[in-house]
């Protein structure tokens, strides 16, 4: 993605918009459809492409944002393990299935690059201090080990 300063403000203000539809739980469908949309637009404009390994498809993902925004930790045991810096206005709101809704965008991008993404820890939960923690495997991993933090 552009790393102008203007596309990162662009994305802090659809997270800004988008927080507060994702808390409304007559509008999951909304989200869900807006999330998708906003994924297609970014795969599009970005040129997102398929790729074959944790590794690459975790980089793949990653080109998808403002560079400030996303980190990427280990890969290990073919999970990649990956940090969110947004300025999310879920932080500490303690609303992590309005959390899940709004990572649509994330496992949306994902499913199209080739993997899935599961958020092991949310900043939504007040207890989570520093970033977001996430997961991403390739698409059709059958492991169940990671336990999604919207279910925690």
């Amino acid at each position: 993605m552009n790393n102008h300063p203007r596309a990162l403000r662009r994305f802090e203000n659809i997270l800004k918009l988008t927080g507060p539809i994702a808390r409304n739980t007559r509008l999951n469908l909304v989200t869900k459809y807006w999330m998708r949309a906003l994924a297609k637009l970014t795969l599009l404009t970005n040129t997102g492409r398929q790729k074959n390994t944790v590794g690459d498809i975790a980089d793949e993902w990653l080109r998808m944002f403002p560079k400030e925004i996303n980190t990427l930790g280990k890969v290990r045991d073919n999970t990649a393990y990956a940090q969110v810096h947004a300025n999310c206005p879920l932080v500490g709101s303690g609303d992590t299935h309005a959390c899940f809704r709004m990572m649509e965008y994330d496992r949306a991008l994902l499913k199209k690059i080739g993997g899935e993404l599961t958020v092991i820890a949310s900043r939504a939960n007040p207890r989570v201090s520093g970033p977001c923690q996430v997961a991403i495997r390739k698409q059709g991993d059958k492991r169940a080990d990671l336990i999604p933090a919207h279910l925690l």
